[in-house]
């Protein structure tokens, strides 16, 4: 270690690159497992209620022709220090009887829950305390009467047959409303509404908002009440779930269903057992589970190429600080230490500098996981230090010992007579040497593997970085034959500059490093991009797909949805007459599936629908517009989704023959089979039914329209119930590993051409005193000193260009081989919208970055070198 303070310089870049590989290598499990945690607490965030949350229900009454006790289920909760105390209920479902001169019968859901009342807002009367004592909400008092002190009366469970076949009468329950209420605290309810559902159909079947009742109701004199069931509930503590916590639950929970499954297949329900689930625990674990997947892909895919270009250019490193040491090894091996001892002595003072960066790097390595935690991924992920971490740290350590080795090796077998040399020759023809041609042979090996599917594994992550590497490597020696013959030529023609540039980097080792690292370091800079841009743009595309529009409405209103459409269309006629900010459109599905209906104004429609470049012609919109009110209906359809006779779901639900006047890839806010039809002609064919849904379309992201539309709505009787912009769903988008991974390319990016820049200055360092008297000796021949100052910026500047250039392409190819295979969204969206092609502008900007920032620090190098050629040069020896 003493002797390396002589070469300080050099012991300080051995150093940084020990460093940079040991910090890519400690970084990738760090980074990894902060993203797992990232993930688990995104989808906890941002899933309902009713999905991550676990509610247990006991069987019904119908098949135990009993009451069963909610405690039972309580005790069978698993993960309990996972969860808050379960809360324990009883429900059942209810049709409320309005006399004889009502054509409906509401139908709705009866609750008790334990601490209900402190959970809602009671506005008028009391919380109930005795049997068949109900709340209901203030919206269903208004719209069916049901003032406080009424009986309202309904119909409980019916009688099984006796023996003659005859069933006795269906007992009637006797419900005194004892006050009304407001809906309150959602996430206590998980995920039940409460109201909002009273006067509305849901299909052929009047609805009634939840009433809620004492626990005294379901026992004592009640009868047995319609799908009457036990139930308990718990709210998952989100704040105590990781990663291994979810995936646990995920498990136990998937093995708590299928057993009841099994139970409720074979009939085997006891007054203890579990009915069924309410939850989705398992499906939010199994997907962060494809999200990890996809992290165990994208990170080791990135780090692995840049901490492989670290090594590269360790390994130059090492080879010329070996060669810098041949007179040393001389004579090491003069004084009788031999081969052995030559090692020793290299090792001794090269190792050392190799081993002092392990600690920075790990340092470095905590550093970024920290920063990353705190400013580049949502959920506060905690520290954590994974089994992993030690793992790749002991494989980044042993690969810089073995490449420290391998150098030494290399320089302390040869022969005495090739040392005194003085420096190790290199071939200068077209054959390649026995190292470059096992090197190549390897490289290539590897990609053809990689390009037939045959590569798999670890390896096969680091593919990309080996095609440049066999670009770089192949280029770069036939650089030095090229160079030589053309430099040749214009030595002839008298073009002296050109001609001893090209020359000069002919002889010079260096030069042909310097074009396999460019090489490398220019095509993990252009895939690192290509990657990153293409998962924006897909997912800035898929958002629009989504959305629909940059903002949308859902409403609902207590008339029909015909009656509802008319008030729409007065508010919007007030508020917007032409129809550019804002638009409604309404749906239509089969039950059966199939294709969506989307009933629009086609030219409002067009204005506002984020279709992209691909939505139809004007005269498409305007056919559409023009379709009379008739069969076949003239639509617009999502490709070849639909028969040959195609046919579509009507507004009032009942199928109607279409006739296909263009088709387009996609519909901005529908699945992959839509039809779309003009609303007016839609309207005269079929009047809109309960099951037809209303939504309003802006063409930005207006709130203060979107409120002005809720005040005018609200005066019609119709609520706004959710509202989604486009930002919310790309942020949804966004927040995924697959983003996450992606954008650690900026970095990897960046990181490679320092370490270009870096390798360029380490290449310059190690031969400029002889380059140095080599231009002197030009000075002395005659040559100008204004040509001998511009030599070595050629000298330098032509193998990075040269690099650059290559690495570019082999920047883009690794990104057509790669590509398909790299995850870019958490979840497959619904609709197909990918689209892989290289983005060529980026592709360009970042060569011409990477030219300018390498080309400038050859050029600075080179001038260095320039000013120290010194007549005095002529006195030194080699």
């Amino acid at each position: 270690m003493s002797a390396l303070r002589y070469r300080l310089g050099q012991g300080v870049v051995i150093a940084l690159l020990s460093a940079l590989i040991t910090a890519c290598s400690v970084f990738a499990p760090l980074y990894d497992r902060a993203m797992q945690q990232a993930a688990t607490a995104v989808t906890l965030e941002k899933a309902p209620s009713v999905e991550r949350n676990l509610q247990l229900f006991g069987p019904t009454v119908e098949f135990l022709l009993q009451r069963t006790s909610p405690a039972s289920l309580e005790q069978q909760f698993p993960a309990r220090s996972l969860f808050h105390d379960p809360v324990m209920g009883r429900n059942a479902v209810t049709e409320l009887d309005l006399g004889p001169e009502s054509a409906s019968t509401p139908r709705g859901g009866l609750w008790w829950r334990e601490g209900q009342c402190d959970h809602i807002r009671i506005t008028t009367g009391t919380c109930p305390d005795g049997a068949r004592e109900i709340l209901v909400t203030e919206n269903e008092a208004e719209v069916y009467g049901l003032e406080v002190g009424r009986t309202v009366h309904a119909p409980g469970t019916e009688s099984l047959l006796d023996e003659n076949l005859q069933r006795a009468p269906t007992p009637v329950v006797a419900f005194e409303v004892v006050g009304t209420y407001l809906a309150d605290d959602e996430a206590w309810w998980l995920g039940l509404r409460l109201e909002g559902v009273a006067g509305i159909a849901a299909g052929s079947t009047a609805q009634h908002d939840v009433w809620l009742t004492d626990e005294s109701t379901f026992g004592g004199a009640t009868p047995l009440l319609d799908s009457e069931a036990a139930w308990a509930g718990s709210r998952l503590r989100t704040e105590m779930v990781g990663v291994d916590e979810l995936t646990a639950l995920g498990d136990d929970l998937g093995t708590l269903r299928t057993r009841v499954e099994r139970a409720e297949g074979e009939r085997d329900l006891s007054e203890d057992s579990i009915a069924w689930t309410v939850t989705s625990l398992p499906e939010l674990a199994d997907g962060v589970e494809t999200q990890i997947e996809q992290s165990r892909t994208m990170v080791p895919l990135l780090l692995l190429q840049l901490g492989l270009l670290g090594l590269i250019v360790l390994w130059m490193m090492m080879l010329a600080a070996t060669d810098q040491r041949r007179p040393d090894v001389v004579v090491a091996r003069l004084r009788g230490r031999g081969t052995a001892g030559a090692r020793s002595l290299l090792l001794g003072e090269l190792l050392p500098a190799v081993l002092v960066g392990v600690v920075p790097g790990v340092a470095v390595a905590l550093l970024a996981s920290t920063l990353a935690r705190a400013h580049s991924l949502p959920g506060e992920p905690p520290f954590e230090l994974p089994q992993g971490t030690v793992v790749s740290g002991s494989v980044a350590v042993a690969a810089l010992v073995l490449v420290s080795y391998a150098a030494v090796y290399r320089v302390a077998r040869e022969p005495l007579s090739t040392l005194l040399h003085g420096t190790h020759r290199h071939r200068l023809g077209w054959m390649p040497g026995g190292g470059d041609a096992v090197a190549v042979a390897a490289c290539g090996a590897c990609v053809i593997a990689f390009v037939t599917g045959s590569l798999t594994g670890p390896i096969a992550l680091a593919a990309p970085a080996l095609l440049s590497a066999l670009i770089g490597l192949v280029l770069a020696h036939l650089f030095t034959p090229l160079a030589t013959r053309i430099g040749g030529t214009l030595l002839r023609r008298g073009q002296l500059r050109a001609g001893v540039s090209l020359l000069d980097a002919s002889r010079s080792i260096a030069a042909r490093r310097t074009v396999a690292l460019v090489t490398v370091a220019s095509a993990l800079a252009v895939f690192s991009v290509c990657g990153l841009l293409v998962g924006e743009r897909n997912r800035a595309v898929a958002a629009e797909q989504e959305a629909g529009a940059p903002l949308t409405a859902e409403i609902y209103g207590q008339n029909t949805t015909a009656i509802n459409l008319e008030s729409v269309r007065r508010v919007l006629g007030s508020l917007d007459p032409e129809g550019d900010r804002v638009t409604p459109v309404v749906r239509a599905t089969s039950p059966g599936g199939g294709a969506t209906t989307f009933a629009i104004e086609p030219q409002e429609f067009r204005r506002i629908a984020l279709f992209g470049d691909g939505g139809p012609s004007a005269a498409q919109w305007q056919a559409l517009e023009n379709a009379e009110a008739r069969e076949p209906v003239a639509i617009i359809t999502t490709g070849p989704v639909l028969d040959e006779e195609p046919t579509i779901v009507g507004l009032d639900g009942v199928q109607q023959k279409g006739e296909e006047i263009a088709d387009v890839d996609r519909v901005p806010g529908g699945g992959p089979d839509v039809a779309l039809v003009d609303l007016t002609a839609a309207e005269k064919l079929a009047t809109p039914d309960g099951d037809s849904t209303i939504s309003l379309w802006f063409a930005s992201e207006d709130h203060a329209l979107l409120e002005r539309v809720s005040a005018g709505l609200a005066d019609e009787g119709i609520d706004v119930t959710t509202t989604r912009t486009l930002t919310d769903v790309r942020s949804d988008l966004d927040e995924s590993v697959a983003t996450w991974s992606l954008r650690l390319g900026v970095v990897v990016g960046l990181a490679a051409v320092v370490i270009a820049v870096l390798a360029l200055s380490v290449l310059t360092a190690t031969g400029w005193r002889t380059r140095a008297r080599d231009l002197a000796s030009l000075w002395l021949a005659g040559v100008n000193r204004r040509t001998v100052r511009r030599l070595p910026g050629g000298t330098q500047l032509l193998p990075v260009v040269l690099g650059v250039l290559a690495g570019a392409g082999a920047g883009v190819l690794a990104t057509l081989l790669t590509l398909p295979d790299l995850p870019i969204f958490a979840v497959e969206p619904a609709v197909d919208a990918v689209n892989l092609s290289v983005p060529w502008a980026a592709v360009g900007l970042t060569t011409l970055g990477c030219l300018l920032v390498l080309s400038t620090a050859a050029v600075l190098l080179g001038r260095a070198v320039a000013t120290a050629a010194r007549l005095d040069r002529l006195r030194e020896t080699a």
